[in-house]
């Protein structure tokens, strides 16, 4: 009766309808994995899987040890083979924070450009001007920290935001050696100017001093030019001479009595 019930139910619906009323009626069944039974704690979608077991990037030594690889352990490897690593998309929402999440792309994203001829910034779309950025991005995954280098192609604009943060530690870092030169500066330049003053001080005692030391030496009566004093001592030492005073018969006199002498 209740298979009857059923099939009249489903008779004449869509595909689509049909099938959330299967779904519906699988979650309600008592049976169903998504009941309150204990059966639920023993049952992993595969979504869950590979969250739990999904690694950035797969070590050599945990790819070839297949064979001691649990089930939900080889799917995971299996998701991460068919992931190309050439170049990641990333997204930028939280950039301001500093929080940046980057993943691999799928085949499909590859076939569309996604990552590579178009910015590979979740919420853009744009294909000119793209740049290549290869990023340290570090991660913790099972608890450890971890880092690898990975590629990325941005447009101006995300690739902004992808260096935020950097470029706001540069600015706060030039800013504070701006100021410390400004300071310096100003503490040179006071340094400087009490300086002159000081020289300047001298310089004008300096000058008063050989100004006064001149009026002294010109005023003092005892500072005459050595020339001037041979000349004067010259004249009041000379013998008086009063050979040009005789005439022409008394200097024949002289000379004849100096004869008969």
């Amino acid at each position: 009766m209740g298979k009857f019930v059923f099939t009249k139910e489903l008779k004449g619906v869509d595909a689509y309808s049909r099938h959330k009323k299967l779904l519906k009626s699988y979650e309600s069944y008592n049976g169903s994995t998504n009941s309150k039974s204990s059966n639920t704690h023993s049952h992993n979608p595969e979504h869950d899987i590979l969250r739990k077991h999904h690694k950035f990037v797969l070590s050599s030594d945990d790819a070839a040890d297949t064979d001691t690889m649990t089930w939900e352990q080889r799917l995971a490897k299996k998701y991460y083979d068919q992931l190309f690593k050439e170049y990641a998309l990333c997204e930028l929402s939280r950039y301001k924070q500093g929080h940046i999440a980057l993943r691999w792309r799928t085949e499909d994203e590859v076939v569309f450009g996604k990552g590579q001829f178009i910015c590979a910034s979740m919420q853009c779309a744009v294909t000119d001007n793209l740049t290549s950025w290869e990023v340290n991005f570090g991660y913790v995954e099972e608890g450890i920290k971890k880092n690898e280098l990975v590629k990325v192609r941005l447009c101006p604009d995300c690739s902004d935001k992808l260096n935020y943060k950097t470029q706001k530690r540069r600015t706060k870092k030039m800013e504070k050696e701006t100021a410390a030169t400004v300071a310096r500066r100003g503490k040179r330049k006071k340094t400087t100017s009490i300086d002159d003053d000081s020289s300047e001080d001298d310089d004008d005692s300096h000058r008063m001093k050989r100004q006064s030391g001149s009026s002294e030496h010109s005023n003092h009566p005892g500072n005459e030019q050595p020339s001037e004093k041979q000349d004067a001592s010259s004249i009041w030492s000379k013998d008086w001479d009063d050979k040009d005073d005789k005439t022409k018969d008394e200097e024949f006199e002289d000379y004849f009595a100096d004869l008969l002498q």
